[in-house]
């Protein structure tokens, strides 16, 4: 998050009057510096919105036939969901609402790995895609999502 903030830093000049030799106050009124800062709530929520973007890409990969993928996701999920529940019900209710989404994605993400790892052998690469988008509707049905 630190990180983040450093290179949320900008400044800005007004080169309009160059020629001129401006004064000390003059030049301090030209050039300002503006800064973004992100809060631990905003940083939270970014980092469970891109585990919903992770899982699309892991879905995505299968479909494209990448296997190794999804496996490499869903042990990064896990952290991240391991991580998010320290915070729990404790924390700010957006945070816990993302919890449940993130738990979401990654049951599905889960899903598809399970079924790479008991059926990849028998459906073919090319249909794939189609086994996965098809349970994660009945996923997104089951909890009432779609």
């Amino acid at each position: 998050m630190d990180e983040i903030n450093k290179q949320l830093i900008f400044s800005t000049e007004d080169n309009g009057k160059e020629n001129q030799t401006p004064s000390s106050d003059a030049q301090d009124k030209q050039c300002g510096t503006w800064r973004l800062k992100i809060t631990p709530v905003d940083y939270l929520l970014g980092v469970a919105d891109l585990t919903g973007e992770l899982m699309r890409m892991c879905i995505n990969s299968v479909g494209n036939g990448d296997i190794d993928t999804p496996f490499e996701v869903s042990q990064f999920l896990r952290q991240v969901y391991d991580g998010f529940s320290f915070i729990g019900n404790t924390g700010p209710y957006e945070v816990s609402k993302k919890l449940y989404t993130l738990k979401q994605s990654l049951a599905k993400v889960e899903n598809a790995c399970y079924a790479l790892k008991v059926r990849g052998s028998e459906i073919p690469k090319h249909m794939l895609a189609d086994v996965f988008s098809v349970k994660t509707e009945m996923i997104d049905q089951e909890e009432g999502i779609s």
